[in-house]
């Protein structure tokens, strides 16, 4: 399952699968934030797009281990 790893929202969806299609497989369109969210495969990647201040998703593992050293 993909999760959104870094939105702060506090109505997120949190679930890739919650997410509205933005015309890209990669991409996804959060519906509570108005942002598009960019599905990716590394923890790595997601602190990139984190320090771009955009949202990312990836795997579970993915997110969680993301979340313990940056959360």
């Amino acid at each position: 399952m993909n999760l959104i790893a870094n939105c702060h929202q506090k109505d997120c969806p949190e679930k890739w699968d919650a997410l509205s299609g933005c015309g890209e497989s990669h991409l996804g369109f959060c519906s509570y934030c108005f942002r598009k969210v960019q599905l990716v495969e590394t923890e790595d990647a997601i602190v990139s797009i984190d320090q771009l201040r955009q949202l990312a998703a990836a795997e579970e593992t993915v997110v969680l281990d993301f979340n313990k050293k940056y959360r």
